[in-house]
């Protein structure tokens, strides 16, 4: 095999980040030529076609590339963070870190993981890409994100996780709602009333799966991609909704109970995922004791009522 070499990886890294040799070849500043030039040279060195070139329709990943897209990433960032050795050695990091996050977790996520950078180490340059578990973690096995944050369910083969809080779906309910004073709830309950769900694949047909499994059709009028807007449902008293993460109150202001599930109700951790065989830099280790320590506290002061 010849030489690999850094600038080979970080064009190549560009082009996983943007899909496209025209803009990876803006974000490094150099010709779309030279940025063409090293995917071939490092494709020859690799003995691998990292990439499918479709006509108007940009560059996609190979299985190969996905794989080297990702360590192209981190050697980047360890090369980076040489830069930084210095300040390290005083407890400071600096470099860049792009983090995945499933939509729905974003509203815990983001801010906790910005509080702890600003107030610890201000040179670091966060980015976050929100999105469905897939998306996000597709993304990071692309090399444009170094970890995400999911759902246990959601985890891919490719990728390995660390659960961060041990969490099972609850009853959400509007405070009047006929159902509010039980103190648990089955599906059977649920099923006569309407319901709000998460417009997320798979999530809603394992949950439709869950109902036939206990005998029973729920109700469901109306899907959400947005939780806010769920809890404002609820809030409302037009429908229940199953949800992992209680909030004392709607958007609007209005109250919100939570019940626990009787019966069956695996559980579904929050969860941190990395691609498979990739070390972890000293930005994503930071990153992990982040978000272990928001996530334990988080769960010690959520609100069940």
């Amino acid at each position: 095999m010849n030489d690999v070499t850094l600038r080979q990886l970080e064009y190549f890294a560009a082009i996983a980040e943007t899909g496209s040799a025209t803009l990876a070849a803006q974000h490094c500043h150099v010709t779309q030529a030279a940025v063409s030039l090293a995917l071939t040279q490092l494709e020859r060195s690799l003995g691998a076609t990292l990439v499918v070139r479709r006509r108007g329709r940009g560059i996609s990943l190979t299985p190969e590339g996905q794989a080297v897209a990702a360590r192209a990433r981190l050697i980047i960032d360890q090369v980076e963070e040489i830069g930084s050795v210095v300040r390290g050695l005083h407890g400071e990091l600096s470099g860049r870190l792009t983090l995945g996050v499933f939509s729905t977790l974003a509203r815990d996520t983001i801010p906790a993981l910005l509080d702890w950078f600003v107030t610890r180490h201000p040179a670091v340059e966060l980015d976050f890409i929100e999105g469905s578990g897939p998306e996000i973690q597709e993304a990071m096995l692309a090399g444009r994100a170094q970890l995400c944050v999911i759902y246990e369910a959601q985890l891919m083969p490719d990728c390995h996780g660390e659960a961060l809080t041990s969490s099972r779906r609850l009853v959400v309910l509007g405070a009047e709602h006929p159902l509010a004073s039980e103190a648990e709830l089955q599906l059977a309950d649920l099923a006569p009333y309407p319901g709000i769900f998460v417009a997320e694949e798979p999530a809603f047909q394992r949950t439709l799966a869950e109902f036939a499994a206990a005998g029973v059709e729920p109700y469901v009028p109306w899907r959400s991609a947005s939780v806010p807007a769920i809890h404002n449902v609820v809030g409302r008293n037009l429908a229940y909704s199953l949800l992992m993460q209680p909030v004392s109150s709607s958007p609007e202001g209005r109250p919100l109970v939570y019940r626990p599930l009787a019966g069956p109700n695996p559980r579904n951790a929050v969860m941190v995922a990395r691609p498979h065989g990739v070390s972890a830099s000293a930005l994503v280790q930071e990153a992990l004791e982040a978000l272990r320590e928001h996530w334990s506290s988080s769960a010690a002061s959520q609100p069940h009522q």
